[in-house]
């Protein structure tokens, strides 16, 4: 995942040069025997759909007949002496030309084998046909078809015989038609039952003209499709150059399939199509190189080459131009050296291919095997424009079909099929990223709050050991003070018994507390209270007081004021308590409170004679009003005829704010 795009395509030429590494003879042998078997498959599919293409695009009796009589008409209008045109190979009946002639007249002899059956003439191309005659009655009309498809695939042509011109032997059908290039040929023929011909017109038309045609829309949507996709930084050479790969098969198609009327001579025209397929060779090249992760050198090599190329036809273009009597020559040397280079071309990027599949099993075989099937067509195009060439299947089936613009819409859809299949492994790595992304962070989520959990209970052992230390070092300066002035006055004689015994029940009182805060510290305020509340009521109700305690303060409430907050509400409680014994001559004590939107409130209350403002104005009250301050709350007294009443109110938040700050010290 962190390797750069260089070092990806370093790594993958790496991998893709151990092809020749005998170093390890087993994986070599199994390397070689890989490569083998992909390279026969791709062909072995290759020659299968040749073969199924050529058997239904060619009806039974194509090019029965060895020779066909023709005559030339010249531009005056009259017609030369009967010759002979000979079958030779693909290429038809091979006619010899003058510079004159401007029309071809030929006759085809045929006899019906079956009169029930409506008949028919098929030729393999259509194009310039100016007239048709079956014994002597009009076919065709006088009216020229004119080339709408390219120079290597064109439209065939069926034509129904009408019935009343048939005759029960002797007849003979009459074409004529115009000339075109350098050297002709008429087309193959085939005249039998119309429904056997339809067939294989329909097949071929579909091969030269539909499949063509929807290979152009194919590879053109492709092309915007890799276009507008945004690319890894390791994979844009290779998209770059699988644009250049397909936007050169479409024009490819389209030139030599739907050759538009330029207006130019047709040395121009040609040179114009070899450039076109020079260029859709060195763009399968260069996908083929970027695809196995040949450096960067090894493309721009391949542009050096493609300059080289072009200038060389130019030079033989200009040479033909204007050099009389050149032009035929060179533009058959060019096409020759053109198939050459082409066919060459494509093989080696076809055992290129295979070698990568052999190496790089896992990745992207479907598509290279694709890509080999592609390329063999295209060298098997060229090849077959030096030598006629037949099925290996069916000897005596030969190639006519020129299938390059056909299997635009394999590689197309092949494409399609690689950039949907690449959108699917990173959505899935995308997925399986994400899902390792989040169980890591949870992982790590966990480890963090199992490791802030325990630094929260270290923490809070810290702040109960300190303040134990706190209130151990309180009790030594007052409870400890206390004692130490209660044992000088007994010494000296100067306290009386009873006061003794309140300063001794004050110094219990206070230790009591002091214990209640500690042991109730962790579990917060509401344990405080409970404690509180088992050791006062014995003193109550001892006292001969009844004591009621209603409480509505639930764990849940979040009350954790910390142990030094806790032991000053106590004190509060305690210090009312103490006074309401003392003086309220109460029959009875009522401890109540809760939580109302964010504040506590504690309420002691009594139903004794109650006291004036000033009547009572010791240290005690004073001292409950500065510990209420402290604790950022506040402290209410009402007394009356009826009891007296004493209120302790503070924020929950004031109060964990002194827990905070008790953790922070």
């Amino acid at each position: 995942m962190g390797m750069t795009g260089e070092g990806r395509l370093a790594e993958a030429w790496r991998t893709v040069a151990r092809i020749g590494d005998l170093s390890d003879p087993r994986r070599a042998a199994l390397r070689a025997a890989i490569l083998v078997a992909v390279l026969i498959a791709s062909q072995v599919l290759l020659w299968a759909m040749v073969t199924a293409a050529e058997r239904l695009s060619r009806p039974a009796g194509m090019a029965s007949q060895t020779e066909v009589e023709y005559r030339l008409r010249y531009a005056d209008g009259h017609l030369g002496e009967p010759a002979q045109a000979r079958h030779d190979g693909t290429d038809g009946y091979v006619v010899r030309t003058e510079v004159s002639d401007t029309a071809i007249v030929y006759s085809l002899p045929f006899e019906v084998a079956d009169p029930g059956k409506p008949q028919a003439l098929y030729l393999s191309i259509r194009e310039q046909i100016h007239e048709i005659l079956v014994n002597g009655h009009l076919v065709q009309p006088q009216l020229a078809l004119n080339k709408v498809q390219g120079v290597v695939n064109s439209e065939p042509g069926l034509y129904v015989l009408p019935a009343r011109a048939l005759k029960p032997s002797g007849n003979v059908i009459t074409v004529e038609q115009s000339r075109f290039g350098y050297a002709y040929a008429l087309p193959e023929f085939a005249i039998g039952p119309a429904d056997e011909l339809g067939a294989a017109y329909r097949w071929k038309t579909f091969f030269t003209v539909d499949l063509a045609m929807g290979g152009i829309f194919i590879l053109g949507f492709t092309s915007l499709l890799v276009l507008v996709i945004d690319w890894p930084a390791g994979d844009r050479r290779r998209a770059r150059a699988l644009v250049a790969l397909l936007m050169s098969s479409a024009l490819v198609t389209y030139l030599f399939s739907f050759t538009p009327t330029l207006g130019v001579p047709l040395n121009i025209i040609i040179w114009l199509l070899m450039l076109v397929g020079l260029g859709n060779t060195l763009a399968a090249l260069w996908y083929v190189f970027c695809d196995m992760g040949l450096p960067a050198p090894w493309t721009r090599r391949l542009g050096q080459v493609g300059l080289v190329l072009v200038g060389l036809l130019t030079v033989q273009l200009m040479a033909g131009l204007f050099v009389p009597g050149l032009d035929v020559h060179l533009t058959y040397l060019s096409l020759d050296l053109s198939h050459y280079v082409i066919g060459g071309a494509c093989a080696v990027a076809v055992l290129l291919l295979g070698g990568a599949v052999a190496v790089l099993r896992p990745s992207r075989w479907g598509e290279r095997l694709a890509v080999m099937v592609c390329l063999s067509t295209f060298a098997l195009d060229h090849v077959g424009s030096l030598i006629d060439l037949t099925s290996p299947f069916v000897p005596d089936l030969p190639l006519t079909l020129y299938l390059s613009p056909v299997v635009g819409v394999l590689l197309g859809l092949a494409m399609l099929l690689s950039i949907s299949r690449q959108a699917g492994e990173a959505r899935r790595v995308v997925a399986n990223a994400n899902e390792v992304l989040e169980t890591t962070l949870k992982a790590r989520e966990d480890e963090l709050r199992a490791g802030h959990e325990r630094q929260q209970v270290l923490m809070q052992r810290h702040v109960l050991l300190e303040e134990r230390q706190r209130i151990v070092r309180d009790m030594h300066d007052g409870i400890g003070g206390q004692l130490l002035g209660l044992m000088l006055q007994i010494r000296g004689r100067h306290i009386a018994p009873p006061a003794i015994e309140a300063s001794l029940q004050t110094s219990i009182d206070d230790l009591r507390l002091i214990v209640d805060s500690l042991d109730s510290a962790e579990e917060g305020l509401c344990a405080a209270l409970r404690a509180f509340e088992y050791r006062v009521r014995s003193q109550i109700e001892g006292a001969g007081l009844g004591f009621a305690v209603d409480l509505n303060l639930a764990p849940a409430e979040g009350l954790r004021p910390g142990p030094r907050a806790s032991l000053q509400i106590l004190r509060i409680l305690q210090e009312a308590v103490s006074n309401a014994l003392r003086h309220a001559k109460a029959t009875r004590l009522v401890l109540d409170g809760g939580v109302s939107d964010g504040v506590l409130t504690l309420c002691l209350g009594d139903d004794g004679r109650g006291f004036v403002a000033g009547e009572t104005g010791g240290r005690g009250l004073g001292n409950m009003k500065a510990r209420a301050k402290r604790l950022g709350g506040q402290l209410d007294i009402a007394s009356g005829a009826g009891g007296t009443r004493v209120v302790f109110t503070v924020a929950v938040a004031a109060l964990n704010q002194l827990a905070a700050e008790e953790v922070a010290l």
